[in-house]
């Protein structure tokens, strides 16, 4: 495996985490790079994940607005990423 570190997080594990949250943590200061949202709630607050998948569209709508290419970490030019 290849290490990735993120360039952007939406601090979305947190008990009270809301999509407008997760959005305006995540683009805050995003100037491209990879963003770091959680899909569990193995080691976050229960049900965090809904706050991550309530921001996500505007998440992407700011990346397609920016012109930004949204993929998985394979398509990123990271060579075997996993």
């Amino acid at each position: 495996m290849t290490p990735v570190l993120w360039t952007s997080w939406g601090a979305d594990w947190r008990s009270g985490a809301t999509g407008t949250s997760v959005y305006d943590t995540v683009t805050g200061n995003l100037a491209g790079g990879t963003i770091l949202l959680h899909d569990s709630d193995c080691t976050s607050a229960p049900a965090s994940w809904t706050a991550t998948l309530s921001a996500l569209p505007r998440i992407l709508d700011h990346c397609e607005s920016e012109g930004w290419k949204v993929g998985p970490l394979e398509e990123h030019g990271l060579g075997a990423a996993a």
